[in-house]
């Protein structure tokens, strides 16, 4: 099992930590506050966040501490956020276009 972790600043100005763990071929992301004790589980983090763990990654394979199917994985993730933004976005407009 790997684990990747990183901090952030929200909104507020609080830390936010997110944790990445990668066993068996799956991908688990939790995070937490400076203040709270316990980690949250998610199902996927944030486009935003994912871009973050995508440059944490990219780091660590530079400097030959993860393997690159391992970034690929995460990059092929950041991929499908990408697209279903896109199409989220651009839905309704191609069904004003219909009914217009």
């Amino acid at each position: 099992m790997t684990k990747h972790e990183w901090r952030e600043f929200n909104a507020d100005g609080e830390k936010v930590y997110y944790r990445a763990n990668h066993h068996a071929g799956r991908w688990e992301f939790y995070s937490t506050l400076k203040s709270d004790p316990e980690w949250a589980k998610h199902d996927i983090l944030p486009l935003e966040n994912m871009e973050a763990l995508r440059e944490v990654l990219y780091n660590k394979h530079q400097r030959r501490r993860l393997p690159l199917k391992h970034l690929e994985q995460i990059e092929a993730m950041i991929e499908e956020m990408r697209e279903a933004l896109a199409e989220s976005e651009g839905a309704p407009e191609q069904g004003d276009s219909k009914q217009s």
